[in-house]
């Protein structure tokens, strides 16, 4: 009975890894799965730029690393939320030739480290 429920998932589970190298994709984990599969496939069809630096899925992906997938995550969706308030404000950096909104990491944790 188990053998018919896991075997599948198993040879599933080997298939989509042979396919993720096959595309060049890099190494994911678990954690940070989500935002790989958001910045090599949905972001490239979805096109639309974030007017941050580091843009949206690296900083997602710096603070699931650092942080954990629970914090990690909180800090995410919280730098989302707050992205449209922080756009109108700055502080403003040029990267690459274009205007961007200095966000970084360390700004935003700078209340978790305070603590420690």
């Amino acid at each position: 009975m188990l053998l018919r429920v896991y075997m599948p998932l198993a040879l599933a589970s080997v298939l989509f890894a042979w396919l993720w190298r096959g595309f060049g994709l890099p190494v994911s984990t678990p954690q940070t799965f989500p935002v790989y599969f958001y910045q090599h496939v949905i972001g490239e069809l979805d096109g639309r730029s974030c007017p941050s630096y580091p843009v949206c899925s690296v900083y997602a992906r710096q603070a699931v690393g650092e942080y954990g997938l629970l914090l990690g995550s909180w800090l995410a969706l919280d730098r989302l939320i707050h992205e449209a308030d922080d756009v109108r404000r700055g502080p403003w950096l040029v990267y690459e030739g274009e205007r961007r909104l200095n966000d970084s990491l360390q700004r935003n944790t700078s209340w978790l480290r305070e603590k420690q």
